[in-house]
């Protein structure tokens, strides 16, 4: 396992390397973490510090000397479930005071792939959404992600059209289920994916570093349906 994994669940990066080397090597005096892990010594102290309060790990004394030692990783599920009963005991009054101050018209930014899941997320939540652009990199980009929004999207029988270059005709990434295709000319293509669902439109940029932009307007969204509908007739199957 990389240490990059852990940071899906919550770790930084220093965390999750003196995490997994305990888990290597059983039990370690903070000499030989920092050495095992090139983490110099103040840093090493300070993520310690952090992983001990976090319950992530535990020390025992030995000839006057901490040593430390890696908690079961069942604990990591533990305290993942214990915040989500909390955050769910929390949801109501959040929901409320969210309701309250929401504007009428919202625009946000996700960075990352993990922002993007969350767009993705987002989307199937719809009976149907309707894109259009580029979308030969969003399996690259996205990796497994695009593989469980596929899946997820045929468990739920969610419905969509898609509108693409037509380079991309018969490509195997056109296997998405529930999706009816259609093409348009090279020159007409561009070099995002505009998602609308709901009252919702999201524009990706499928680059290393994916952006999404999410505009939530019931307006803009019937404004957008509109221009794809148009767009619908003007491409070709």
């Amino acid at each position: 396992m990389k240490a990059e994994d852990l940071r899906e669940i919550g770790f930084n990066l220093n965390e999750a390397k003196i995490y997994l080397i305990l888990l290597e090597y059983g039990s370690l005096q903070a000499g030989q973490i920092s050495k095992k892990t090139q983490i110099n010594r103040r840093t090493i102290y300070d993520t310690i510090e952090r992983l001990i309060e976090k319950g992530y790990i535990s020390y025992s004394i030995i000839a006057n000397k901490r040593v430390f030692k890696a908690s079961n990783p069942d604990f990591i599920i533990e305290k993942i479930k214990a915040i989500e009963k909390q955050a769910q005991n929390l949801l109501p009054q959040l929901k409320n005071t969210y309701e309250t101050t929401k504007e009428e018209q919202e625009a946000n930014i996700y960075r990352g792939r993990k922002g993007v899941r969350s767009i993705l997320n987002d989307i199937l939540k719809q009976k149907e959404y309707v894109v259009f652009g580029s979308n030969e990199n969003f399996p690259d980009v996205m990796q497994h992600d695009f593989s469980i929004f596929q899946k997820r999207k045929k468990e739920l029988k969610i419905k969509s059209k898609t509108i693409m270059s037509i380079s991309m005709k018969g490509k195997s990434v056109l296997k998405e289920a529930f999706t009816t295709y259609k093409f348009i000319p090279e020159p007409y293509s561009i070099p995002t994916s505009t998602f609308i669902y709901g009252s919702k439109v999201a524009i990706i940029i499928w680059s290393e570093l994916p952006i999404g932009m999410v505009v939530e307007n019931k307006d803009i969204a019937n404004s957008f349906r509109k221009y794809f509908g148009a767009l619908w007739k003007f491409s070709k199957s």
